[in-house]
């Protein structure tokens, strides 16, 4: 499940909206290993030879004996994080958010005891602004070179030198296609009451302070950055009226959900849709009648980032595990895992061709999508949002 070959043209579009960034974070789980906080370093493994891989000579006596991977839920191969310890003598435990703000929150406090994390790209600026992320060694990132051009030096770190990219989607609708046999084309399948009440109680939006009121702007023909403040009254206004016919908000299950059928349409990023049509791993079964859309009034693109907290007692081995998550060879796997697009101009080469099938069925965007697609900018105005949210949510 992932992206196509739609690099070339996220790179044009990406230079034109230069000007903008966007994404979400939140509640840390175990899924794939028991989560807590490591003050100081672990000790290091016994092998005591530097080894080369990567394209990059490890001094194994430096590195540590485990990784503390503050990921989002369901957007790690877990068969990945096996092979980097078969490789490297090196566990990595993975606790789970579902919101930019409440990962930063948590970050924020300090000796969080992670050592990787995956912010969004507004997020990335939030963070290095307030001295939370590491700067990065390039000479420990040589497979820095497989990233594609036009998705590095962006806005929200100039020259990359607090992050790499990970992986990037868009969002929009995922809807079920028994249930909508003529397609949705429109934000109005979310916000229309004369609509949205034959389905009541079974489609979600996405519990996230810039990406749902952002929808609601789209909607109603502005920008999903617009914050004028009759414009985001509006917006405002919309989400509370939506707000009795949903099932939840939701940005942690999505997936499962339209795949079970207990979704017949939802506010959704690619990845997870895509996830939702073709199962995950052995997680769950997909749905081979859920469908993808960008609406026609646009949605949301945005890049999620592999980036090194500044208090992390394991730098060194976050390097090497960044370098290695950089091959395009585990580049292609997490994305086909996963569902989202990577960023990775040579693994995605690499992709099988089912994958490639799906983007072209609309769970990747093509040239036309493009041009109806923006980042979230983060300013001093975007604030409003968090009002905005808070107002929904409290309703």
């Amino acid at each position: 499940m992932q992206r196509f070959r739609f690099l070339p043209l996220i790179m044009v579009v990406a230079l034109v909206l230069a000007a903008c960034g966007g994404a979400p974070a939140a509640s840390p789980g175990n899924e794939y290993g028991s989560g807590g906080a490591t003050p100081e370093p672990t000790a290091a493994p016994a092998a005591t030879q530097p080894a080369q891989s990567d394209g990059l000579e490890v001094d194994r006596t430096k590195l540590s004996t485990e990784l503390r991977f503050f990921n989002w839920t369901d957007y790690v191969d877990p068969s990945i994080l096996e092979d980097f310890e078969k490789e490297y003598g090196v566990k990595v435990i993975v606790d789970l958010f579902d919101a930019n703000e409440d990962m930063i929150a948590k970050v924020r406090a300090g000796r969080s005891g992670y050592d990787i994390v995956t912010p969004s790209d507004y997020a990335v600026e939030t963070m290095w602004r307030e001295g939370l992320l590491a700067k990065l060694d390039k000479a420990m990132l040589p497979n820095l070179k497989h990233i594609d051009p036009g998705l590095l030096d962006k806005y929200f770190d100039p020259g990359n030198v607090y992050s790499v990219p990970y992986l990037y989607g868009i969002t929009g609708i995922a809807y079920n296609k028994q249930n909508f046999p003529d397609g949705v084309d429109s934000w109005a399948a979310l916000f229309d009451t004369a609509q949205i009440e034959k389905y009541s109680g079974q489609f979600s939006m996405l519990d996230d302070e810039r990406e749902s009121p952002g929808a609601a702007l789209k909607y109603l023909g502005y920008s999903l950055n617009e914050t004028d403040p009759a414009a985001l009254k509006k917006a405002q206004d919309l989400l509370i009226a939506q707000k009795p016919f949903l099932a939840a908000y939701n940005s942690s299950d999505v997936n499962r959900k339209l795949a079970s059928g207990e979704y017949v349409i939802a506010h959704a990023w690619s990845g997870s849709a895509m996830q939702a049509r073709s199962g995950l791993g052995d997680e769950f079964s997909g749905n081979p009648d859920i469908a993808f859309v960008i609406p026609k009034e646009g949605g949301m693109i945005w890049m999620d980032n592999m980036v090194i907290l500044a208090d992390s007692p394991n730098a060194y081995t976050a390097h090497v595990f960044m370098n290695f998550m950089l091959r395009p060879d585990i580049a292609a796997r997490n994305a086909e895992y996963v569902g989202y697009l990577t960023p990775n101009k040579d693994g995605e080469q690499l992709l099988p061709q089912d994958v490639i099938a799906l983007y072209k069925e609309g769970f990747a965007p093509n040239e036309e999508v493009l041009k109806r697609l923006e980042w979230a900018v983060r300013n001093e105005q975007t604030v409003a949002f968090t009002d905005v949210w808070t107002a929904v949510k409290g309703e």
